[in-house]
């Protein structure tokens, strides 16, 4: 096996998710995507070799042709995909989305990229808890709260993703939507863990650093709203790929999945639950932590995290959160081995 290194200059979209139905639990993602990525293998049958990419450019070409192909140019937003009913294109095209998105996440043995492009995402939930530590009304108390644990997933995030053989540099940070009462501060998310760093706490590794012009922009996630290939269009398809994958992975994990047929056709009429036919690929993918200390060897280790949060006696916990069983509805074609799981 080659000897590399790889350097990412990524753009980090944020999503969030109001209050989960039938749990006490908001959420946060950050999907990490690079701009830039350079190679360095070492050893190779033609020496040492440096190769350049431009992942964001590449995934958006897929996208794109995703969209042509279904003639789908509608803004991919997982709730408002209907729960059940006729599959239509529309839904043949989000699931391809959401494929091209795991796809995206892997580390090796692409199945649609010639190379990897080494898109990374990580996700927390939590309860609203112990909110009068902050300052402010009530709506500022909420928004300090969930930049804190918002801080907590940026930092958590770098330091298990990357390492001294994958470093990364943010360059800045794009949250879908408008801002609440005011923006999302970047002193408390952004210049708060370089200030760390600058006293000696040490809260950023030298291979995980944030570029001095990082900002955080909020955009809207309606690619309609822009020209096309502008960069806020292609903004806007990024913080869709961020809002599908959130919405996959509550799905597996806090609604789960009734699965009637994995692959129907368009036009299929009566299908049980589409957002969990959208969402199996992710469940696919979570599920491989179930491998225990062979989920190394997977092409999607360390592509991901997921983690629950929560407050207790003012120290925060985390623990991992596992997918849920699927469940087989009535007279359901059966599922296969080959179905549920991949060789990587």
């Amino acid at each position: 096996m080659e000897n590399q290194k790889t350097y990412s200059k990524v753009i980090v979209y944020h999503d969030e998710t109001k209050k989960i139905e039938n749990t006490n639990l908001y959420g946060h993602i950050l999907l990490f995507a690079s701009t830039e990525l350079k190679i360095e293998k070492y050893g190779t049958l033609f020496g040492d070799v440096m190769e350049d990419y431009q992942p964001i450019t590449e995934f958006h070409e897929k996208v794109m042709e995703i969209r042509k192909r279904y003639k789908a140019y509608h803004k991919f937003h997982f709730n408002e995909i209907p729960r059940s009913g006729k599959w239509t294109k529309y839904n043949q095209c989000e699931r391809e989305f959401v494929k091209l998105g795991i796809d995206v996440l892997k580390t090796k043995r692409n199945s649609m990229f010639k190379h990897p492009l080494l898109f990374k995402i990580a996700i927390i939930f939590y309860p609203l808890s112990m909110l009068d530590m902050y300052g402010g009304d009530k709506k500022e108390k909420h928004l300090r709260y969930h930049e804190t644990l918002f801080r907590m997933l940026l930092k958590g995030a770098v330091h298990y993703l990357y390492d001294k053989q994958n470093h990364v540099e943010i360059l800045k940070i794009i949250s879908d939507g408008k801002p609440y009462h005011r923006k999302l501060s970047e002193d408390r998310i952004l210049w708060r863990l370089i200030f760390d760093d600058f006293i000696s706490k040490r809260s950023l590794r030298d291979y995980t650093p944030i570029h001095p012009n990082c900002e955080i922009i909020h955009q809207s996630s309606n690619h309609k709203d822009f020209e096309e290939n502008t960069k806020e269009y292609i903004h806007a398809n990024m913080l869709q790929l961020a809002d599908m994958l959130l919405g996959c992975v509550i799905h597996s994990c806090y609604k789960g999945l009734r699965i009637q047929n994995p692959s129907p056709y368009i036009g299929q009429q009566g299908v049980e639950d589409k957002r969990g036919i959208i969402a199996l690929p992710m469940k696919e993918m979570l599920d491989k932590r179930k491998r225990g200390r062979n989920f190394k060897y997977s092409s999607h280790y360390k592509s991901f995290s997921l983690s629950l949060a929560s407050l207790n006696n003012g120290k925060w916990n985390f623990e991992n959160i596992m997918t849920k069983a699927i469940e087989i509805v009535p007279d359901a074609r059966q599922l296969t081995l080959s179905n549920m799981l991949e060789d990587d």
